[in-house]
């Protein structure tokens, strides 16, 4: 018999109906099923606790995905990067398999939890308490942060309980008490328990952390107005890439085609990129090869997996188109073709005595879960299914881009005003002998405002007032006071592209757009500026000292990468506001518009900017497409998109009249 790892996921038995247990959005897990909250919290701890050198550890899991680049479970390299530049790592980012390869890398985390639970459970007094803890365990799956929803009214854009040090629980002796959060942070014990596990700039913290300041100490508090303040482009991306994209490749990785059409600059890993970054700062979430450390990775990476699964059952014959290899790497020698059939190293299937492949892991049961939205069995027939797919991305993410503007303006102006109030507590409190406030007003879930930041926010609420029945009429699905910005329920759509070398920096950057007035002398305050728009986060590294080989490969291929950034909302505000010189989104107002307003600036992750026209292969365009909104609320995209060079020209690194987009 093999000794090598299966994963198989959670084995199940689905039932009569083909019903599966559900992989649930970590509020509503603990809102709604707080024992299985419960176990969450002590089960990872477990995980988290076990011993660095056990394969199925926390430490030696997340270690898969990047540092210490040592194989696992005795799976090393294929090709000559073993003998030529030691072992190479097993990246997949940038390429065709960034989302298959994660499927079976997430099923191993989610079995390793799992077990931690089953243990966890039996440790509670005997009785109807561990009977209750134990069958709460039977259908425990491993949550999702869905950081693209509109956040619960009143609550943060990043939930209090990845922000806390510690959580309340009822612990293992039947007594409720605060334990320390595994969800907060990962403990090194230690750093580096075989030498050289970590590299000098990262073996320096004991513990995980995000938006570490000069004094390496987590700044969590940044992350929520951050994520609130582009929301409204994040949630319109994920709309677009769910609902507009039908090509497997397109949707899935970033990897820049020349190609490829002005709708399809954005992807999966696209947006994936930009969490890492707004999560991380320069901390271990911002950095591939550190990223899995941070229990926060887990979140965001099942709800990757979460959208392809959504975007699966939209395109159920669309899948990954076979490309050669341009060059070797630690599993692929250059000119092989890689497609569907390729070997996922280094995860075991449930053989043990072959590697999964792309075909295999396409259906989620495969491992023994579904989500909310793929719960298939739920619907008599596949048309049924799939409507109620695209009524619940509409609603979830906004593409309804008249009603998520609506629904988000309220949000974005709290948490900009959070963000005031916090960055100038922050000020006032913290020198540079001083240690950072632990956990600033704005992360608490009910945030008590200063009456500025009051004022603020009640100018965005409209006053609420007893229903009558006498003033109720119905809106359709476009609110009454936009319905003159979309004449027939049809609009323009408007989006900025970009593409750069991905390591042409050498080292993770982002590159944020804004649509009006903004502090240009300060770049530490960017992302929280109101006119930020978004942005597109390129994940880059050292050629010349990352270990992973596919990277250096990369860097020397002068590896383009491709993002997009919705204007749409962001032009919305700008008529609401009146006085901005655009009144409609047509192109005729919208041009000169964004011609005079439209900005661009580049920063690496830890907030130093960097001259645009320095950036490698840097080229920003403007393109527009028709979008019709049924009297259903779902849009319908025509797919053919308008590129206007004239707003970008003479900008730097802006696209030109004549230019290959």
């Amino acid at each position: 018999m093999s000794g090598n790892i299966a994963i198989t996921g959670i084995p199940t038995t689905p039932g009569s109906n083909g019903a599966v247990p559900l992989r649930r959005e970590l509020r509503d897990l603990q809102e709604n099923y707080p024992d299985q909250f419960n176990l969450l919290i002590l089960g990872l701890k477990s995980l988290e606790g076990q011993d660095e050198s056990k394969l199925t550890s926390y430490y030696q899991i997340a270690g898969i995905h990047g540092m210490p680049y040592k194989p696992w479970n005795g799976v090393g390299s294929d090709t000559d990067w073993q003998s030529s530049s030691g072992f190479g790592g097993y990246c997949t980012h940038s390429s065709i398999l960034f989302l298959t390869w994660h499927r079976p890398y997430l099923a191993l985390f989610e079995q390793s939890l799992y077990n931690a639970v089953q243990d966890v459970a039996k440790q509670f007094p005997q009785g109807a308490l561990r009977d209750k803890y134990m069958q709460a365990a039977q259908t425990f799956r491993a949550p999702y942060f869905d950081w693209a929803s509109q956040p619960p009214r009143r609550s943060s854009a990043f939930p209090s309980v990845l922000s806390s040090p510690n959580v309340r629980v009822v612990d293992v002796d039947g007594k409720s008490k605060s334990v320390s959060n595994p969800l907060y942070r990962f403990s090194f014990h230690p750093v580096n328990p075989s030498p050289d596990d970590f590299s000098q700039e990262w073996s320096r913290y004991p513990t995980t952390v995000r938006h570490p300041d000069r004094r390496g100490q987590s700044q969590d508090w940044r992350i929520s107005p951050i994520l609130a303040n582009e929301l409204a482009s994040l949630r319109s991306n994920v709309g677009l890439l769910l609902l507009s994209y039908t090509n497997f490749d397109a949707f899935s990785f970033n990897r820049w085609d020349p190609n490829a059409n002005p709708g399809e600059f954005g992807s999966l890993e696209d947006v994936h990129n930009e969490i890492h970054d707004r999560t991380g700062g320069s901390g271990h979430m911002s950095s591939l090869e550190t990223s899995a450390f941070d229990p926060l990775f887990w979140l965001h990476h099942i709800n990757v997996d979460r959208l392809w699964a959504i975007w699966q059952e939209l395109n159920p014959n669309s899948y990954m188109s076979p490309r050669p290899a341009p060059y070797s790497t630690f599993i692929a020698r250059g000119g092989e073709t890689q497609s569907q059939d390729t070997p996922l190293e280094p995860f075991w299937d449930k053989s043990g005595t072959k590697f999964w492949t792309s075909a295999q892991i396409k259906d989620t049961l495969t491992f023994g879960y579904a989500y909310p939205e793929t719960a298939r069995w739920r619907f008599p027939d596949q048309q049924a299914y799939q409507a109620a797919i695209r009524r619940t991305v509409t609603a979830l993410y906004g593409t309804n881009v008249f009603a998520n503007f609506v629904a988000n303006v309220a949000q974005r102006k709290q948490e900009h005003a959070f963000a005031v109030s916090a960055l100038a507590a922050h000020a006032e409190t913290t020198d540079e002998g001083a240690a950072a406030p632990a956990a600033p007003a704005h992360e608490m879930e009910t945030p008590v405002l200063p009456p500025v930041a009051q004022t603020v926010v009640a100018a965005s609420q409209p006053e609420e007032k007893e229903p009558k029945e006498e003033e109720e009429e119905e809106e359709g699905p476009i609110p009454t006071s936009l319905k003159h910005l979309a004449p027939n329920n049809s609009y323009t759509e408007w989006v900025v592209n970009a593409r750069a070398q991905k390591h042409g920096l050498g080292g993770p950057f982002r590159l944020l757009v804004f649509l009006g007035a903004f502090d240009e002398r300060d770049p530490g305050s960017w992302d929280t500026e109101f006119n930020c728009v978004g942005r597109v986060s390129v994940l880059g590294r050292n050629a010349a000292t990352t270990q992973c080989s596919k990277c250096r490969a990369d860097a020397a291929d002068e590896l383009m990468v491709s993002g997009t950034v919705p204007l749409t909302s962001a032009l919305l505000q700008d008529i609401v506001d009146e006085g901005e010189g655009v009144t409609s989104l047509d192109p005729e107002e919208v041009v000169p518009h964004l011609k005079a307003n439209l900005k661009w600036k580049v920063t690496m992750f830890n907030g130093e900017e960097r001259n645009v026209a320095d950036v490698p292969g840097l080229k920003v365009s403007v393109a527009s497409t028709r979008v019709t909104i049924g009297e259903d609320g779902l849009p319908s995209y025509s797919g053919e998109y308008t590129v206007w060079p004239e707003v970008t020209e003479g900008k730097p690194a802006g696209l030109r009249a004549g230019e290959h987009v």
